[in-house]
């Protein structure tokens, strides 16, 4: 784990965490399917003709590529609005794939899970929120840390309408 020295009062205010309770294995039992409509969606009127099943489709089977390595988390805070992960967002990761540059990951530090996109720099890792109300976060390449996993696909519901005044 990594060792932050005085900075980690400074370091949790730029987490945002997710509790661990926020952690699902995926249960491949529970699976439901649902109709896959032939037609796309349109933002107009829809034709009573288009109302044809094609298939029945599982979101597990959408999205999860591995059952066994892969991990559903339900997101708190703000700090990943910026790429539409919202408190409550369902986020599907999979611990098979490796972080790389610009992909969002959800990781450990010092025993705190937080949702933030990995960046490589020449001497550096650093984990960025796309909310600018959070700094990001920087760590030598010498210090582990303890990835659960790529986020492949955000669930998540639409952002409320605010009425501009």
């Amino acid at each position: 784990m990594i060792n932050l020295g005085n900075s980690m009062t400074k370091l949790l205010d730029t987490i945002d965490p997710v509790p661990p309770e926020n952690i699902y294995r995926v249960d491949t039992s529970r699976r439901k399917l649902i109709p896959l409509y032939s037609s796309t969606v349109k933002a107009g009127f829809a034709s009573p003709a288009e109302n044809y099943i094609e298939a029945r489709l599982n979101l597990q089977d959408l999205c999860v590529a591995h059952p066994d390595m892969t991990h559903f988390v339900k997101a708190s805070g703000d700090s990943m609005t910026g790429d539409y992960i919202f408190p409550g967002s369902i986020l599907v990761v999979d611990s098979t794939l490796e972080p790389v540059t610009g992909r969002i990951i959800v990781v450990s530090i010092d025993g705190n899970w937080c949702v933030k996109r990995y960046v490589e720099e020449e001497k550096r890792v650093k984990l960025e929120s796309s909310n600018s109300a959070y700094a990001p976060i920087y760590l030598t390449k010498q210090e582990r840390l303890e990835v659960l996993g790529v986020v492949t696909y955000i669930i998540s519901k639409p952002p409320k309408y605010v009425r501009p005044r």
